[in-house]
């Protein structure tokens, strides 16, 4: 590589470096540096509250100490022995017997603490005073009360042989420059030999001052020398890539040839937020950040590889292997980092990770979060993250929200057997399990690839957190905790870490730099995951239309008390009994709704899925019409082109169909049965007047669905849905130990074997797991989850969907403002989506789906069919295009495809504008065909 462009990796880390040279001969071998200090802090774990190893955070921020000159040139000159003159600077020394000739108590006092004073030739003045530190058999070392100033005289006490000024203690207290900033040096501890040395010609260049050596290391510096901009040095490279570390603190510095860009796992000149605590800067600054739990003490402590880490660097020929060591907990965990062709991955072997002691009384890992602040952003910078949490959204840097919460976002949403006592806040989840990171003029995917499952993405920017850093980042669960109540009271919630082993087999990260021909933009990002799911995930396009699709969710039947002779029975109630569920499809076919692109999602339909037993026998209900008005509907829709799922969601269940909640319910970490309860309407708590339902343990998945394909094969099914079972993921911490990731393997493979015997699948919203086995999607959502820190929503996870996989989007009859939402579907290239019941909505009053209060079939279904003919006018022919420009200003937004086709939506006039004419939804909805919303 040329060295102008390694001296590109000069461009950020704080990171300071070692290799041992003694003062002034050569030190042979090479040893690590201990890091270790105490900036740790240990946080009890509240009451009531999981273990999560947060900490109070400090008040005092950090400063540049300066030294406190206390005497004069004058008294120097006066009162102290000359010697002689070096870089500019002449020192006098204390004379032996200032006690006793000095009559001047003041002038005595003074001298007790300076050993040796240095006045500068140009200006007259006092620059530095020292004491002496130490001494070997070449000479004599003396140090300022701050450590700005480093001075070796001879043993003699005769001459000053050298002079040596800190960069800045911000960055590193080890780290000197001569006063002419040609020559730089890392000193050991001890300040006895030099670890590293750099030359340089001292000038600025582009503000920075460059600092390099024989070894392939350099320090870039500020302009002023007064700050370390990075450091780093120079390991492997291929045709797109180039990989640099820093030894000493583990930076890692990604450089893009393509953009001339260097990416870097901590902040620019983080040493020098004037916002930021210790532990801020330590965070930030680390490429590992470790939280560990005492069982016994039921507390958490947080270490981080900066400040309470020690670090050992390995070159692996591709890469470099990082062995990260936290003494005070006695962990150890390897850390390979690997550049491939187009990416470079960080990755964990859990099982290389050494604990010490793993008993109740010993230290556990808890959670790690691997280069959480990588590609960070100054506030002096322009992007933004895309942050793929419901339909996506973006938090733009330094907007100004330093008041809100930093955002925090569980992949695949939380982990269900944790039972909340209080109703959560309704929120999307993260779909997929990665980021976005738009930076000016480049660009940067970030993909977990392995421990997703166990991934929380967080996100916040410059002024939160007591940081002038926009950051966005991965943290790993490796064993969850989870609460329960003493006796009852609330006030003694006790808390328990998973037991064991850690489940999780491996975590890695890949970090993409996007190649664009334009400014990039979220696109980008959402073309780049596209074409990683594509190549590779194995998700394959099955988009069989170009034209946009109308999806029914129908419901068949719920359980329902009814007094027979004046005693509560609890029966089986039809809604939509399969005789209802043709004539829907009837007459919306007979209001012009293509019948090849009606998706029909059909809950309910079983015995089993009425009463809330695991579905898997696919046996029609009785109450529905039974076996012969299922073949008849089966028959009218395959002779129609309409393709219908039958829904199997077995998340929940109750004992029946040879599964018992007493086997069968997934165990919490705490211990007990994962039991889900409604809550109550007006106070959000759990609500003991219905009787809860019993989580499925992910150990059962693999028998039922085996049985539930054999099943649907010989009754000749050829489609199925598995409700929740696309989006929710949970484990089982009892003695079947599933956790989270294996509950992850289950699944995918439920899903292959599904796939094996011809059955399509339809997915009701779907995580990125299950994305090379289905289908079809429903539900995706139109919007994020809402928080204060996000700036704006975008479709992005539609822009990764559109052209590979038909979706649709969440339900039109169900929102508060229906058309916009079906002019939003239209927007984000969403097909057009309807809940139905065929009865009386009032039959669902007293039931579990009493929140389809609006769902009445004969209320919806001309609005269906003319919505869509709407849909279908002004998105005709783009189903298999890719989405490749979004923009909304106000209420108008621009959707633009890659065949160049441009539509418009304007939400306040309620039009859309494709191919240069303009269409009014009202032209195509009757009048108040809404008034039901």
């Amino acid at each position: 590589m040329n060295n102008w462009k390694k001296w590109i990796a000069g461009v950020c880390a704080l990171s300071l470096c070692l290799t041992a040279t003694a003062l002034p001969a050569s030190a042979e071998g090479e040893e690590d540096i201990d890091l270790i200090s105490d900036t740790s802090e240990e946080t009890p774990v509240a009451d009531g509250e999981p273990a999560d190893g947060e900490e109070t955070a400090e008040e005092a921020t950090r400063s540049e100490a300066q030294e406190e000159i206390t005497i004069t040139a004058a008294q120097v000159t006066r009162y102290m022995e000359k010697k002689n003159a070096c870089d500019g600077i002449t020192f006098y020394s204390r004379p032996e017997d200032y006690e006793d000739t000095i009559s001047d108590e003041d002038v005595v006092d003074l001298l007790d603490d300076i050993g040796l004073a240095g006045i500068d030739d140009e200006t007259g003045e006092v620059v530095c005073t020292l004491e002496e530190e130490d001494d070997t058999s070449d000479f004599v070392i003396f140090l300022s009360p701050e450590g700005r100033w480093l001075v070796y005289m001879d043993t003699d006490y005769q001459k000053v042989i050298q002079v040596r000024q800190i960069v800045s203690l911000l960055d590193s207290e080890l780290l000197f420059q001569s006063r002419d900033h040609k020559t730089l040096e890392l000193y050991s501890k001890d300040y006895d030999e030099v670890e590293r040395s750099y030359t340089s010609d001292g000038k600025a260049k582009d503000g920075q001052v460059t600092c390099t050596n024989e070894d392939g290391w350099q320090v870039v510096l500020s302009d002023t020398c007064d700050a370390v901009i990075s450091s780093a040095r120079f390991v492997t490279e291929n045709d797109r890539l180039a990989l640099y570390v820093d030894d000493d603190r583990a930076v890692i510095g990604l450089y893009d040839k393509t953009v001339e860009k260097m990416w870097w796992s901590t902040p620019e000149n983080v040493g020098h937020d004037k916002r930021a605590t210790n532990t801020i800067v330590n965070d930030l600054s680390s490429s590992l950040r470790m939280v560990y739990g005492e069982p016994d003490a039921r507390s958490t402590t947080t270490l981080r590889s900066t400040g309470d880490g020690k670090v050992k660097v390995k070159d692996t020929g591709d890469g470099v292997k990082i062995t990260y060591r936290f003494h005070k907990a006695g962990i150890t965990i390897p850390v390979t980092y690997t550049l491939e062709d187009d990416y470079l991955e960080a990755r964990i072997e859990t099982d290389e990770i050494e604990e010490e002691d793993t008993s109740q009384t010993g230290k556990l890992v808890t959670s790690l979060s691997l280069m959480s602040s990588f590609g960070a952003a100054s506030d002096q910078e322009d992007g933004y993250f895309v942050i793929p949490d419901g339909s996506g959204a973006l938090i733009r840097y330094n907007n100004g929200k330093t008041s809100a919460k930093s955002y925090t976002g569980y992949v695949y949403g939380t982990d269900l057997t944790a039972v909340p006592l209080q109703q959560p806040a309704v929120t999307e989840q993260v779909y997929l399990p990665m980021y976005g990171i738009v930076n000016s003029d480049s660009a940067m995917m970030v993909v977990c690839t392995e421990g997703d499952s166990n991934a929380k993405l967080t996100a916040s920017v410059s002024g939160q957190s007591k940081s002038s850093y926009n950051v966005c980042g991965f943290d790993f669960t490796l064993r969850d905790s989870d609460s329960y109540d003493m006796s009852g009271d609330n006030s003694t919630a006790l808390t328990v870490f998973e037991d064991g082993d850690i489940k999780t087999d491996a975590v890695a990260l890949r970090y993409y730099p996007l190649e664009t021909e334009d400014t990039p933009d979220y696109s980008d990002v959402a073309n780049a995951y596209r074409n990683y799911l594509t190549g590779e995930q194995g998700v394959t396009s099955t988009v069989t239309s170009a034209d946009a699709g109308l999806y029914l969710n129908l419901y068949g039947g719920t359980e329902k008390e009814k007094s027979i002779l004046g005693i509560p029975v609890t029966l089986k109630n039809s809604l939509t009994t399969f005789a209802q569920a043709e004539d829907i499809l009837t007459d919306l076919t007979a209001d012009g709704v293509s019948p090849e692109d009606i998706r029909v999602q059909y809950y309910n339909w079983t015995n089993a899925g009425i009463t809330g037993k695991v579905d898997l026998k696919a046996k029609p209900a009785g109450c529905l019409g039974g076996k012969g008005d299922w073949e008849d509907l089966m028959d009218y829709a395959g002779r129609n082109g309409i393709t219908i799922y039958p829904a199997v969601d077995n998340q929940t269940f109750a004992s029946g169909s040879g599964y018992y909640t007493f086997t069968d319910t997934t165990v919490r970490i705490s211990g007990s049965y994962a039991r889900i309860y409604p809550y109550n309407l007006a106070y959000g708590n759990q609500s003991s007047a219905e009787k809860p339902l019993s989580l499925l343990s992910p150990a059962a998945f693999s028998e039922i669905y085996e049985k539930l394909t054999g099943n649907f094969t010989k009754k000749n099914l050829s489609a199925v849905s598995l409700g929740s079972m696309t989006s929710a993921l949970y484990g089982d911490y009892g003695k079947k130990e599933i956790c989270r990731d294996k509950a992850q393997e289950i699944l995918t493979r439920s899903y292959q074997q599904i796939t094996d015997a011809d059955l399509a699948m339809l997915a009701d919203t779907a995580n990125a797991y299950a994305l090379p086995y289905v289908q079809e999607l429903t539900d995706v959502p139109l919007q994020s989850s809402g928080y204060d820190v996000f700036d704006e929503d975008i479709p992005f996870y539609q822009m990764v969907m559109h052209g590979l996989k038909p979706y649709a989007s969440t339900a039109v009859n169900a929102s508060a403002t229906p058309e916009e939402t079906v002019l939003l579907s239209i927007a984000t290239g969403s097909s057009l989506h309807y809940d139905m019941i065929g009865g009386e909505t009032s039959e669902l009053k007293d039931t579990v789906l009493d929140g389809l209060y609006y769902a009445g079939a004969d209320d919806w279904k001309d609005n269906a069919a003319q919505s869509y003919a709407f849909a279908k006018t002004v998105t005709a022919g783009l189903g298999d295009q890719q989405i490749t420009g979004y923009v909304r200003e106000g209420d108008v937004i621009t959707t633009t495809y890659e065949n160049g086709a441009v539509t418009e939506v304007d939400l306040a006039a309620q039009t859309v504008t494709a191919d240069g004419k303009t269409y009014a939804l009202s032209e195509y909805v009757e009048e108040g065909s809404w008034k039901q919303s």
